[in-house]
């Protein structure tokens, strides 16, 4: 496959996953849009979903209109002020299946004559981000191409860093059915249609690798006897403890616990003691207290950008080890803004 084939390929599986991992999949159709050219009345900028109500021309109704979250939105140059109430906006969305509701999912925003959104499947590629002053240029993950001057390139993982869309973010959201499971992992993807079922409506975060490869900023602070890892979706704090080389004496917990050491500039993560979570593995599939996580972070040989690549095992829920790789651009432009999780929000999305 080229390296546009590829890239979008990875759009699709972008602009899929928001219905993969948050809902039934019976809450929007995704085969049919509609079209709403109004006026805003409200735009809610919380995770784990962005909302904005529009008012139709057409018939004077109401749409609540979800979006994906906060932290991917900023890597379109989205922020909170983006919309506001009385704003004229053309909007296209995925309707409910329920034919009397006025509520979709986000596939198009055009404001002011400008397309602000599109949904990367529709666009063929994903919207380009303004690339930032004197740096490189964009590519299609929402990212900078690696590059850049030699003096813009980090000299450790130590920054602000933006997970581009991947391999990895395929295996474990839109596809993961397709993942080694065993009977019981395939039972649990299979049967995930029940909201409660999903860990999300408590803002109980995602588990490791999974919220390691979502498309968001994320930061790496190196500091003494501990490297901590922060995503920008719902302020997500990891602590690897690199004072130490065993996971006695720790307690379990939803990201698990987590030691590391470098093999040359790479930094290896060994993770255990993981608490049972509805989602820990991948969209739909659990994780349980035996899972094991090998993660490697490790600067390309050029030093303009990181691969992140995992080792994940859990013979509860598959049959096999999963490997998987992903891409972070180096993104000193951007200021890390975390976002935590609003449980109304939470709760509201994941029945509608």
């Amino acid at each position: 496959m080229s390296r546009a084939r590829s890239t979008f390929a990875a759009a699709c599986l972008l602009a899929a996953a928001p219905a993969v991992a948050h809902h039934s999949p019976a809450a929007f159709d995704m085969t049919r849009q509609v079209t709403i050219a109004g006026t805003v009345a409200s735009f809610e900028w919380a995770n784990p979903h962005a909302y904005l109500s529009v008012r139709d021309d057409t018939d004077g109704r109401t749409w609540l209109i979800e979006l994906v979250s906060p932290a991917n939105l900023r890597q379109y140059g989205w922020t909170a002020a983006t919309l506001a109430k009385g704003d004229r906006v053309t909007v296209t969305a995925s309707p409910s299946r329920t034919a009397d509701r006025t509520t979709g999912f986000l596939q198009s925003l055009e404001k002011a004559g400008s397309v602000l959104y599109v949904n990367p499947a529709r666009a063929g590629a994903p919207p380009p981000n303004a690339a930032p002053p004197g740096g490189p240029p964009q590519n299609a993950g929402g990212g900078p191409q690696p590059g850049g001057t030699p003096a813009s390139r980090p000299q450790s993982l130590a920054g602000t860093w933006a997970t581009l869309v991947g391999p990895a973010f395929a295996q474990l959201l839109p596809n993961s059915s397709k993942l080694p499971t065993t009977p019981r992992g395939a039972a649990a993807i299979s049967n995930f249609t029940d909201a409660a079922a999903n860990p999300s409506r408590d803002c109980v975060p995602y588990g490791v690798p999974l919220y390691m490869v979502l498309p968001i900023y994320r930061r790496i602070e190196i500091a003494g006897d501990a490297i901590v890892i922060r995503g920008e979706e719902d302020a997500v704090d990891r602590t690897v403890h690199m004072n130490r080389a065993t996971h006695a004496g720790a307690a379990e917990s939803v990201l698990g616990d987590s030691i590391g050491h470098f093999e040359g500039d790479a930094l290896v993560v060994d993770t255990a003691l993981f608490a049972e979570h509805g989602m820990g593995n991948a969209a739909g599939l659990p994780s349980s207290t035996r899972k094991h996580l090998v993660e490697r972070f490790e600067l390309t040989p050029d030093r303009a950008a990181l691969t992140y690549t995992f080792t994940l095992e859990d013979p509860e829920y598959l049959t096999a080890p999963v490997q998987g790789t992903a891409r972070w651009a180096y993104r000193p432009d951007v200021t890390y803004a975390p976002i935590a999780c609003n449980l109304e929000n939470a709760r509201r999305f994941l029945q509608d």
